[in-house]
């Protein structure tokens, strides 16, 4: 049997080729890396944002500055007007560019026509929630403020996406079903800043839940504003593991009668990996981000 004979130069001819060959691949590897790095870092949208959960009591309210705009979405009671107007103020937000009202009920938008009167908005977004819709003194005052000011009031539709600056958006993803609890019909929005994002969720409850994970809606956020105060009707650990948080914002009023939060929820969330914040322990909690890192701090 005839072969070929590798002589002794001839495997130092071949290991060097090999390290030749290994060096220029760990050589794109790293230019990959390096590529990758700046490409990410070309995403950015420069400068911060802001995302603040307001200590209302019991009730919600979340204000986003970023690329220059000032949305605020959802507002409190009737009484917590007086401590949303002096943090818009401590902001030096005299006018609104965006106000979100995710479900007419009065813990989330109970003094929203004083804000739509004091401060004003470019633009109003809420669900179409029918005949579920109260009968409630302040929601009427609302709507008959926005029209005599002529602001465009648009409807929470899944899909809509708001850009605001380069790498900055705002995402609308719920209300996608037809409901018979006024909860489950919340606006879902979540907010964009580079590589980090914000799940805020109004009141939805177990079935507006089932219904967002099955519409294929990509909810992943490293924070998430617990749905409905962090009542037991709300919390699938299937949504919370799609959502994925770091960190999960709990807003409701110290020793409230509903009990909100229930223990098995934060417990949940706590399982899941995700840092607690609570307004009713750490009041007022605000979230900076360079769509990079996230720093937290709060104001209690």
């Amino acid at each position: 049997m005839s072969g070929r004979k590798v002589t002794a130069s001839g495997r130092q001819r071949n290991r060097l080729w090999y390290a030749i060959a290994a060096a220029g691949v760990i050589a794109l590897i790293s230019a990959a890396i390096v590529l990758y790095a700046v490409f990410r870092e070309s995403q950015l949208p420069g400068g911060t944002a802001d995302v603040c959960f307001v200590d209302v009591g019991q009730g919600d309210c979340t204000f986003i500055s970023a690329c220059g705009k000032n949305i605020l979405i959802d507002c409190g009671g009737e009484d917590a007007y007086d401590a949303v107007s002096r943090f818009l103020s401590s902001r030096g937000s005299e006018r609104l560019d965006l106000l979100i009202m995710t479900h007419p009920h009065s813990d989330h938008m109970g003094c929203m026509y004083r804000i739509a009167e004091n401060f004003g908005t470019d633009a109003f977004i809420m669900p179409d929630t029918g005949e579920l819709t109260p009968a409630l003194p302040q929601y009427d005052r609302l709507m008959e403020t926005l029209e005599n000011r002529g602001v465009p009031v648009s409807c929470a539709e899944p899909g809509t996406v708001i850009e605001l600056g380069k790498g900055c958006r705002l995402e609308i993803a719920a209300p996608v079903g037809d409901y018979e609890e006024m909860n489950d019909y919340s606006a879902v929005l979540r907010f964009v800043f580079g590589n980090v994002r914000f799940l805020i969720t109004g009141d939805i409850e177990r079935k507006a839940e089932e219904d967002i994970l099955a519409s294929g809606a990509d909810i992943r956020a490293e924070v998430i504003k617990v749905p409905h105060h962090g009542s037991g009707t709300s919390g699938l650990k299937r949504f919370i593991q799609a959502v994925s948080p770091e960190y999960a914002v709990i807003s409701a009023g110290a020793g409230n009668e509903h009990g909100h939060p229930h223990e098995n929820v934060v417990e949940t969330y706590r399982n899941c990996g995700a840092d607690i914040y609570r307004t009713d322990m750490n009041g007022t909690i605000v979230f900076t981000t360079d769509g990079a890192s996230i720093s937290v701090k709060t104001e209690g």
